[in-house]
């Protein structure tokens, strides 16, 4: 084989080896980018759930002040124990995309 093959062989296999580098290097950066993407999210209903709760421990210090017994029965105590169930629901949620996305990326033949 003359010289000239052997560097043509070679520089095509070292492009081959590039493209296949890079298609998995992207196939990762794209699962990386949905992860974060979700972490996100998540890190933004776990807030709210956070405020929320503040909002129902300031309610019920305000209703207790004023000598309420029955907390559960006050209608703005079950919104905030509603949006709270609402909020811990879409956290779970998350979290199972989450889990979904890296299992469908280390699932992909090659990678």
């Amino acid at each position: 084989m003359a010289l000239w093959d052997q560097i043509k062989k070679g520089a095509e296999e070292g492009l081959e080896a590039l493209k296949e580098g890079m298609a998995v290097f992207m196939s990762e950066a794209g699962k990386q980018s949905k992860i974060i993407k979700k972490r996100v999210e998540l890190s933004a209903v776990q807030n709210n759930v956070r405020k929320t709760f503040i909002r129902l421990g300031s309610l019920i210090y305000d209703l207790h002040s004023r000598g309420e017994k029955e907390f559960q029965d006050d209608p703005e105590v079950k919104d905030l124990v509603a949006q709270i169930d609402e909020y811990r629901t879409r956290v779970r949620e998350i979290e199972l995309e989450i889990e979904a996305v890296k299992k469908e990326e280390n699932s992909k033949p090659g990678i």
